[in-house]
């Protein structure tokens, strides 16, 4: 997805972000060349898999484009050979009167509940006659199956000309529940601080806070029940002003319990905790790649820090 950096700030904290953070250079392989497309109904033979058959300019030739029957609620399907983080997806179409890429929601999840229909949205795509192909930014959701449907009543045939979905095999995890209700998720992936904070804000909810002994004790139990190797230490949602000297989490929660390694220096913004030495905390360089720690479930009563990045305003584009 390139290297356009963003400076981004809060309270005093200075992050350099990544565009698509955490995506890996084979997050532009374009993945649905590998799954299989199947959808509501057929007509004219445009079988579903014509539009995954990597025709470079599917536009001009409708023998190259999945066709349902004219009806309600038509629904197209890509089945990954996996579970994927979802970078971005391109959906190309002729776009000629009866066919055009309008009111279409995409919808990525692992659920065939509905034939795959009550999976999360990504986005919807509306109708612009002057778009040939419109380009979705889904953010890492994660999913093994991508659903494009037309919520409606009328009676209308869906036509897809081509689909191009960029990703990356989601990365092992192991999570455990804790009685409060949240869900902490250790990350066999190893990024740098700032995209690990982003990739949890994706995917979960935040980086972890830990606010009492018994949620530390947790994170031991994560260790131990890792299925792959571990770094020496683990990213969790530990910053500190660039301009000050405490410390505090991103998630909002307040700082009333920590575990500083009693050799710790704050000479450096970020701090994560250790997966050999009782988990411990100490200050970390941001920019080393560690796994990390994620949770599900916002906190009540507190407010995490945001920061603002630009890329995450335009979610579609048109061609």
């Amino acid at each position: 997805m390139g290297s356009i950096r963003l400076i981004c700030s809060f309270i005093g904290v200075l992050v350099l972000l990544w565009k698509s953070p955490g995506f890996s250079a084979a997050a532009r392989i374009n993945v649905a060349l590998s799954g299989t497309a199947i959808q509501s109904s057929t007509s004219s033979g445009g079988l579903a898999e014509r539009s995954i058959d990597g025709n470079s300019d599917p536009q001009w030739d409708h023998n190259s484009c999945s066709l349902t029957d004219g009806q309600a609620n038509a629904w197209w399907r890509l089945e990954l050979p996996g579970v994927y983080r979802v970078s971005e997806i391109e959906v190309t179409n002729r776009n000629i009167d009866g066919f055009r890429l309008n009111n279409l929601d995409i919808l990525i999840g692992d659920s065939l509940s509905n034939n795959g229909n009550d999976n999360p949205r990504c986005a919807i795509i509306n109708d612009d006659p002057s778009c040939v192909t419109q380009t979705v930014k889904c953010w890492a959701m994660e999913g093994r199956f991508i659903n494009i449907y037309r919520s409606s009543d009328l009676t209308e045939h869906l036509q897809l000309c081509e689909v191009k979905v960029y990703g990356e095999p989601a990365p092992p995890s192991v999570s455990v529940q804790e009685t409060g209700g949240r869900n902490i998720t250790l990350v066999g992936r190893r990024l740098c601080w700032s995209d690990a904070l982003l990739y949890c804000r994706d995917s979960h909810w935040d980086l972890l806070s830990l606010r009492d002994p018994e949620e530390q004790e947790r994170i031991d139990e994560l260790v131990a029940r890792a299925p792959f190797p571990l770094t020496s230490h683990l990213w969790v949602g530990l910053r500190r002003s660039i301009l000050g000297s405490s410390w505090f989490w991103m998630s909002g929660d307040p700082m009333d319990f920590s575990q500083w390694d009693e050799g710790s220096h704050h000479s450096s913004p970020c701090g994560g905790v250790s997966s050999v030495e009782g988990s411990t905390w100490r200050q970390r360089s941001c920019e080393e790649h560690l796994n990390f720690v994620c949770f599900t479930g916002q906190t009540e009563g507190v407010k995490k820090l945001h920061y603002y990045s630009s890329t995450r305003e335009n979610q579609i584009r048109c061609t």
